[in-house]
């Protein structure tokens, strides 16, 4: 089994295109291509030191973490904090490591459903829908560079996927589960007289050159990037580029839930204890608006880091919010809401994004070999 086919199948279902501008997910270290076979996958939250020699023990050459081992620029290898310290000694040992963050809490059965799912709730919708944010970017260029072209893509974001030389395009999978595509059909030739494509700066007529057309979704964000890096090939000047809608049009997607507990739903101590049982919190944080007897049935909840949608929660109708790193003046703002806003912990709210991984890759890929870490532990002590 390859590490890029199973990176294929996390990102099938949760797309990069789908994170939040200030995130990494993706590939975080990769392997040389002759090592791409995969010997075992392990599955943890945070990326150190020691979740890599666990995985060197269980004989495990691809880590999949939730947190990206890197969110920022890294200007030097030196071992100076805890990334720098675990992406050295992945790369000693020969592991690749691949994160799914803010990915894996936009997309439909992500984190935020998974949260519901543990308490017996039924999700309604999300509760902060995902914009359009991506483009279907089509690029007519000699069939000599489509490799590169197609590259050149994966390289940006666009996905991971390979795909055969000549393949035809298929428009009956969602089209943000498509990788970059190669067609050589030779109605390219045709397409490159249409009125609205655009040509990279010095494009001249190609003429009767064999042609191939690289195509992929592609979020917004990366477009002006990937464009750039285009215009460096040797043969830009050939290139034709044409953005066309993507067509992914979900309301699933996006960042938290609301989510309604059946019957008449539970009593606040009731929730309480079912929070604390189900997500193995010893203490959590409540706002003003507690009450020991009231009713909480309709739930919104959002994985991690989730004050900046307690205002959404409020709005929905929620009787209470669930999520986690709620800032004192976000309490302070939320006191006199009807919605009583619940931190239960970031380790624990997202705790479940291994169990996601676990069933992607076990669902794909029968009997192999997938590991909880047995060591991880939550970085947050209570005392």
């Amino acid at each position: 089994m390859k590490i890029s086919y199973i990176i294929q199948a996390l990102e099938s279902f949760a797309p990069r295109a789908l994170q939040e501008k200030w995130d990494n997910s993706g590939l975080q270290i990769a392997l040389p291509p002759e090592t791409d076979e995969c010997t075992g996958v392990l599955l943890c939250l945070d990326v150190n030191e020691d979740i890599v020699a666990e995985a060197v023990e269980k004989q495990c050459n691809l880590i999949v973490s939730h947190h990206p081992l890197f969110f920022k620029g890294v200007k030097n290898l030196v071992g100076a904090d805890t990334s720098q310290r675990a992406a050295a000694a992945a790369i000693r040992a020969g592991v690749a490591v691949y994160s799914s963050h803010t990915s894996l809490d936009s997309t439909p059965g992500g984190v935020s459903y998974a949260m519901a799912q543990m308490l017996g709730a039924k999700v309604l919708r999300t509760l902060a829908p995902a914009a359009d944010t991506t483009v279907r970017l089509e690029v007519i260029c000699p069939r000599t560079a489509a490799e590169d072209v197609r590259l050149i893509m994966l390289d940006a974001g666009a996905g991971t996927a390979l795909c055969a030389e000549n393949a035809k395009l298929s428009t009956s999978a969602p089209a943000m589960d498509s990788a970059p595509h190669c067609d050589s059909s030779d109605a390219d030739r045709a397409t490159l007289a249409a009125p609205d494509i655009h040509d990279l700066p010095g494009t001249i007529n190609i003429g009767h050159t064999a042609l191939c057309r690289v195509e992929a979704d592609v979020a917004v964000n990366i477009l002006p990037a990937l464009k750039s890096a285009l215009a460096t090939h040797p043969q830009a000047s050939l290139f034709k580029l044409r953005e066309l809608p993507s067509g992914y049009k979900n309301n699933s997607a996006g960042l938290g839930v609301i989510a309604e507990l059946p019957g008449e739903g539970l009593t606040g101590d009731e929730f309480v204890k079912l929070l604390k049982e189900k997500f193995g919190t010893p203490a959590i944080r409540c706002s003003a608006s507690y009450r020991h007897d009231k009713r909480m049935r309709k739930i919104a909840m959002c994985g991690g880091a989730g004050g900046e949608f307690i205002a959404a929660a409020n709005a929905a109708g929620a009787d209470a919010y669930v999520s986690a790193d709620i800032r004192y003046h976000d309490f302070a703002d939320a006191r006199t809401n009807a919605c009583t806003v619940f931190d239960i912990g970031h380790f624990e709210s997202e705790n479940c994004a291994k169990s996601i991984f676990y069933h992607i890759i076990r669902n794909k890929f029968l009997n192999f070999a997938v590991y909880y870490s047995e060591i991880e532990k939550n970085p947050v002590q209570y005392l």
